[in-house]
C-alpha cells in the first residue's frame, strides 16, 4: 500500500513540474530585458530595452495611460522613437500626478541579424 501511495505521489509531483514548465511565458528571441519606470517627481516615464548582441535597430512606442475614477484607463501621452544599437532608454513626459495609478505599455520591434521581433510589456504603478 505504501509503495502504491509513494508511486502516485511521485507521479503527481512530476506531472505538476512538467505542467508548470509547459505553461511558462515564452522568452523573447532578441530581447534580454525590458525595464519600465514611471516617475511623478520629474513627470517622466521611461523604458530601457536591452537586446542581444547583433541587434541593429529598436523601434519603440511607449503609451502612458491614467487610471480613472471607475477603473478605466485613458491615454495621456505617447512617445515613439528609433534607436540604432542594442541597448537604449526610451522616454516621454507627461503631467504625472502623485496618488494616481498609471499603466505604461511598451511595444518594440527589434531587428537582430536581419530578423525582426515585436515584443510588448505592460507596467502599472501608483505614483
Amino acid at each position: 500500500m505504501k509503495k502504491k501511495l509513494w508511486a502516485t505521489l511521485v507521479a503527481f509531483i512530476a506531472l505538476m513540474v512538467f505542467a508548470t514548465s509547459a505553461f511558462a511565458a515564452a522568452r523573447w528571441r532578441n530581447v534580454a530585458s525590458i525595464s519600465p519606470s514611471i516617475s511623478a517627481g520629474d513627470n517622466n516615464y521611461t523604458c530601457e530595452i536591452s537586446c542581444l548582441s547583433g541587434t541593429t535597430k529598436i523601434d519603440c512606442t511607449l503609451v502612458l495611460y491614467e487610471k480613472g475614477l471607475f477603473g478605466t484607463y485613458s491615454e495621456v501621452s505617447r512617445s515613439s522613437s528609433t534607436y540604432y544599437g542594442h541597448t537604449h532608454e526610451f522616454s516621454g513626459t507627461a503631467n504625472i500626478k502623485s496618488g494616481t495609478t498609471y499603466k505604461l505599455v511598451t511595444t518594440a520591434t527589434v531587428t537582430r541579424n536581419g530578423s525582426s521581433e515585436t515584443v510588448s510589456n505592460t507596467f502599472e504603478k501608483k505614483c
